[in-house]
C-alpha cells in the first residue's frame, strides 16, 4: 500500500511522494507510512500558505511550523489568530512523530540534492523501533549514536482546567 500527499491544486507533492515511496520500498510499517503522509501533508500545507520551498527553510522556520501545528485546525488558516491560553491542538507524542517524519524527509532529500539543508534532517534524535520489525531488520544500518544532537526540542504540555501551558524542555 502506498500513500500520496496532494497539494491544493490536486497534484502530488513530489518531495513527499518520493520519500513515502522510499519508506514503503524499504519495508517501513504501512501504519508508519500512513502517519508520515498525514504529517507531511500538514507540513506542505504550511509551506504552501507561506509560499516557500521546503529547501529554503531554516531552523527558525521549522520551529514556527511546530507552533503552527499546535493551533486548532480552523486557526491554521492565514489571517486567523488564536487567543493566548488556548489548549494545544495536538499532543506531544504527535509532535514528536511529526518531527520524525520531517527529519526523515530532510535526511532523505539531503542525500539526493545539495540544495536541501542537511541540518534539518537532525530534527529528532534516535528513537527505538516500535514493535513492527521488517523481515530484513537484521541487515539495516543503524543511525546516529545516542549522543546525537537535536536542535528542535518539544516542551512537555501541562494542561490545567481551562488553560494550557508549555514547560521548557529539560
Amino acid at each position: 500500500m502506498s500513500y500520496t500527499v496532494i497539494d491544493a491544486g490536486g497534484l502530488p507533492v513530489e518531495a513527499a511522494d518520493v520519500y513515502l515511496g522510499n519508506l514503503t520500498v524499504t519495508g517501513r510499517s504501512p501504519y508508519t507510512v500512513e502517519a508520515y503522509a498525514h504529517d507531511l501533508r500538514d507540513f506542505f500545507e504550511w509551506t504552501s500558505q507561506r509560499d516557500v520551498d521546503y529547501r529554503h527553510l531554516g531552523l527558525e522556520d521549522v520551529a514556527e511550523f511546530f507552533a503552527w501545528l499546535q493551533r486548532s485546525r480552523p486557526a491554521r488558516q492565514p489571517g486567523v489568530y488564536q487567543l493566548p491560553g488556548a489548549p494545544p491542538a495536538v499532543g506531544n507524542t504527535t509532535l514528536v512523530r511529526k518531527g520524525a517524519a520531517l527529519a526523515g524527509l530532510y535526511r532523505f532529500h539531503a542525500r539526493r540534492d545539495e540544495t536541501v539543508p542537511a541540518l534539518l534532517g537532525e530534527l529528532t534524535g534516535p528513537r527505538p523501533m516500535g514493535r513492527y520489525v521488517p523481515m530484513l531488520a537484521h541487515a539495516r544500518r543503524h543511525g546516529p549514536g545516542l549522543d546525537a544532537y537535536s536542535p528542535i526540542r518539544i516542551g512537555r504540555c501541562v494542561s490545567f482546567p481551562g488553560r494550557a501551558t508549555s514547560t521548557p524542555p529539560g
